[in-house]
Parts: C-alpha cells; sequence; structure tokens
C-alpha cells in the first residue's frame, strides 16, 4: 500500500466533482444493508495479467469482520494479504466480488467516491510511517484530519488528544528524525486515529521496526482497539500478532486457509508489553544522559 496526503484546501476529487458529486452512485446502487459485520468481503478474486498469462493472488475469499473486532490477517510473502487489505481500502479493485464497510458497498462507487468514502471513513498506518520531516509530530497528526476540521484550536486539540493517547505526549514539537522509530510509528497510528474513522487498516506496522519494538507497537494497536472501539484489521507475516487479535486469518496461495477464533486476543496483556518496553527504554536513555532522540 501506498499512503495518500491530502494538503491543499480543496481535494482533487471535491474540485473535479464539484458539490453536484455527479461520479459518485446514487445511494440506492452503493448503500446496502445486510449482516451485522462492520467490513464484509463476499466471493473476492482479484487477478492480474502478465503477457499472456494471468495470475490470480486472491481467490474467492468471504469473511466478515465485526464492529471493534481486532482482525489479524495472517500469511508468507505471495499469500495475497497485502492485496485483500488494499481491496478493503478501496485502493484496489476486485476481479470478482463486493465489499461493504458499513452499509456502503466500496466495490459498487466509481473511483472518486472511493476516495471520498476512503478519506472520510479509513485510517490508514503503514510500514514506512510516511511522515513529512518538515513538519513537527504535531503538524503530521494535523495533516491527517485537516479536511475534517478547518479551524486551527480544533486541529491542535484533536492532535493531541491522539498524541496523548498513544503514549507521546510532549513530543508534539519534536521533527519526525528526533524521534526513534517505535516513536515515528505511534505518530503515524495517533494521525490514523485522529481522523476518527469507522475502521484502521495496517499494513504490516511493525516490518520496518526490530522484534522489541515491533510487539510494543502491536500491544498498542490493541489498547487503543479496546479503548476506542475501532475496527483494526491488520496484515502481518509475524505469527505473533496472533496474541494479541481477537481472530486471526491464515492466508496462502489467495485462499483462507483457516480462521483462528475469539478469545485469542487474550493471549498477550498489551498493557503489561507496554509497560516493560517503556520501562527499558527509560532505563536506556538514563544511560545516556543528554541524547536528544
Amino acid at each position: 500500500m501506498t499512503g495518500e496526503t491530502a494538503v491543499n484546501s480543496m481535494p482533487d476529487w471535491a474540485e473535479k466533482e464539484g458539490r453536484e458529486n455527479k461520479s459518485l452512485l446514487t445511494e440506492d446502487a452503493a448503500l446496502q444493508k445486510g449482516g451485522d459485520g462492520i467490513v464484509r468481503l463476499q466471493g473476492i478474486t482479484k487477478e492480474y495479467t502478465a503477457g499472456s498469462r494471468r495470475f490470480r493472488v486472491v481467490n474467492n475469499v468471504s469473511v466478515e469482520i465485526k464492529k471493534g473486532e481486532f482482525m489479524v490477517m495472517l500469511g508468507p510473502s505471495g499469500s495475497g494479504k497485502t492485496t485483500l487489505l488494499n481491496i478493503i481500502s478501496a485502493l484496489v479493485r476486485p476481479t470478482e466480488g463486493r465489499v461493504f464497510i458499513g452499509e456502503t458497498e466500496i466495490t459498487a462507487l466509481t473511483d472518486a467516491g472511493a476516495t471520498r468514502f476512503r478519506a472520510e471513513n479509513i485510517g490508514l498506518v503503514f510500514q514506512f510511517f510516511n511522515l513529512f520531516p518538515a513538519l513537527t509530530v504535531r503538524e503530521n497528526v494535523e495533516i491527517g484530519v485537516a479536511l475534517k476540521l478547518r479551524e486551527a484550536d480544533a486541529l491542535k486539540e484533536r492532535a493531541l488528544k491522539y498524541l496523548k493517547l498513544v503514549g507521546i505526549e510532549g513530543m508534539e514539537n519534536k521533527f519526525p528524525s528526533q524521534l526513534s522509530g517505535g516513536e515515528q510509528q505511534r505518530v503515524a497510528v495517533a494521525r490514523a486515529l485522529a481522523m476518527e474513522p469507522v475502521i484502521l487498516l495496517a499494513d504490516e506496522p511493525t516490518g520496518n521496526l526490530d522484534a522489541e519494538t515491533g510487539e510494543q507497537v502491536w500491544a498498542l494497536l490493541r489498547r487503543l482497539n479496546r479503548e476506542t472501539g475501532t475496527t483494526v484489521v491488520a496484515v502481518t507475516h509475524w505469527e505473533e500478532a496472533a496474541d494479541f487479535a481477537d481472530r486471526t486469518i491464515h492466508l496462502r496461495s489467495g485462499r483462507i486457509e483457516r480462521i483462528e477464533g475469539a478469545g485469542k486476543g487474550e493471549g498477550k496483556d498489551s498493557e503489561k508489553v507496554e509497560e516493560k518496553t517503556e520501562k527499558k527504554a527509560r532505563g536506556q536513555m538514563a544511560q545516556t544522559p543528554g541524547q536528544d532522540k
């Protein structure tokens, strides 16, 4: 996945479509009721063509994700997990099948409609932090929600709220280069949550971190899922991520191999993991006084 950033006062889709939203489908075409899941995938298949050859990377996947659930999609490289996440985020269209988020069938939206829906309803966290190096921590969070909140004081209040929630209160005036990798990923998580999305999608969120820091980020995502009630769907190849999940979908060769049931999320206490790693970090800082991270 690649990050999308909007910094203009009016996004491209709004400027192009104007107030009439001509490119959006009608509510009858795009909104449909049915099922209790906040995310519903029905018969999703994705194929790519290279020359005369066709490659099927996702093969007839159907699954329902409940509101407030922490779902992990686990699989090796080539299992189709990132493609599936891209389909849920409306960044990629499936070759076959339908995707609903809430009552919206995102596979029935035009490109402009999908872009609008994603900007208003989906928070994205990536392997690479995608922070703007010339902006402060607070400004990096504010830019993620600037299309929803235009008033400066409201933007600042929202950014500080979520920076506190992810545990980096007091760092809002620092720049990304002054932060550790784990701290930068916390900023990225705060930015995604600050828009208060319907669903948070994370693509290998700890792939660029060492094992211990990565475990702390998984613990953070789990804690935030519990505290905010935000539905989280994360893809990874790290098998221990299943310890933090309510359910884990194991993928192989584009198919669901098995789904591990509810209760798996209690395998690790996320608060204890965070506390342990934070204590170690404080100890390391105490041994190197004067170091500016």
